[in-house]
């Protein structure tokens, strides 16, 4: 059976983890993550795709964001609607775009019409936990599941350190969204 206390601490414990890392590390291990990404067929044939501002030392997404404008792909993030438990996905041209928003994540502005997430060729999302079945653990606060939740979802690839991919399955409910793959330092584990 699964229980909300078992899904919290495992929450708990990966954060706590992630967020003893110097930011040097960081700095370190979201290179070599970004830099795998990079040379993923998905990335490479996706001519849209959404990032997450990181937040709470989650592997960092400035480069891949610098190379998919450079290539021409649009790049959206996530903005949450506030007074509503969803997120909305606008374009961002340039990085100084973002600024402050829920829970002190970097958002991007209204800027035009929100972008449906099934428009998506790739849809890239943080997580705390994830297991080898591509179950993943977010913050408990399920923007991202109600987000793809029957969206007509693109590829989902998640960005994570090695540490946090357990070899046990993670507790997970109906709502849960599974990820395609999950790109980390040494590693892309597809599902």
């Amino acid at each position: 059976m699964i229980t909300s206390n078992s899904k919290q601490s495992l929450r708990e414990l990966s954060l706590s983890r992630r967020c003893r890392l110097p930011f040097e590390e960081i700095l370190r291990r979201s290179l070599l993550v970004q830099q795998r990404f990079i040379i993923l067929p998905e990335f490479a044939s996706a001519s849209s795709l959404a990032l997450y501002s990181s937040f709470r030392n989650e592997v960092l997404t400035d480069r891949i964001f610098s190379r998919a404008v450079f290539e021409g792909k649009e790049v959206f993030f996530p903005r949450v609607v506030r007074g509503e438990p969803h997120l909305e996905f606008f374009r961002v041209n340039e990085k100084e775009e973002l600024s402050p928003g829920s829970y002190d994540i970097l958002e991007p502005p209204e800027n035009g019409e929100p972008r449906e997430v099934g428009d998506f060729d790739c849809l890239v999302v943080p997580g705390v936990a994830f297991d080898m079945s591509g179950a993943r653990i977010g913050y408990g606060k399920g923007y991202y599941d109600r987000a793809l939740n029957g969206a007509g979802c693109p590829i989902i690839i998640a960005l994570a350190f090695d540490f946090q991919v357990l070899g046990e399955d993670l507790p997970t409910s109906e709502h849960d969204i599974k990820m395609d793959s999950v790109v980390t330092e040494t590693r892309v584990i597809r599902f």
